[in-house]
């Protein structure tokens, strides 16, 4: 399966991990793996092969494209501990490629808000400014997956291939 570099981005923001620990997985830099995740070059497919295992060795499933929906990551067992899911916020931001900054003006919620969220300092919160999170997610092809008893909550595309250019025609 090819691995997306925004599902190594999600899969490392829902184990809420930072490149430096990610790289040492699989004795990379950590400058590789930044440009990596920034699309920058392509992974070679040992190096890719290798996180791809290390990540699913800490508990995270890649989700394959299929024809109606995109690739994605959620984690491999139920049960999975996210007050007010903000770990599944934030690898969705990751997903995205999004700074807070960006996430404030698409969705209209203060960025110091989501930084509370996603770090788990949140002791209350409006549904409404999660359903705005949701929405703004939405907007860019991205659905927050929900947990069943067989595998925990995650993020996806929601369309097979998020990075196609639109054609002409879709324009009009």
């Amino acid at each position: 399966m090819d691995v997306l570099a925004s599902q190594f981005r999600a899969a490392r923001a829902l184990l809420g991990k930072d490149q430096e620990v990610v790289a040492t997985w699989v004795e990379l830099d950590r400058r590789e793996v930044s440009r990596w995740e920034a699309a920058k070059y392509k992974l070679l497919s040992s190096d890719a092969e290798a996180l791809q295992k290390a990540f699913e060795k800490n508990g995270i499933e890649f989700l394959p494209a299929t024809g109606t929906s995109g690739a994605g990551v959620r984690w491999l067992k139920p049960g999975q501990r996210d007050r007010f899911r903000g770990a599944q916020f934030r690898a969705a931001r990751a997903m995205a490629s999004l700074s807070m900054r960006d996430l404030q003006e698409m969705s209209g919620v203060n960025r110091n808000f989501v930084t509370r969220l996603e770090t788990g300092q949140i002791g209350a919160l409006n549904l409404e400014t999660l359903r705005k999170l949701e929405q703004a997610f939405a907007r860019l092809n991205i659905e927050l997956t929900a947990e069943s008893e067989n595998w925990g909550a995650g993020v996806r595309w929601t369309v097979p291939d998020p990075f196609a250019q639109p054609t002409a025609k879709e324009h009009l």
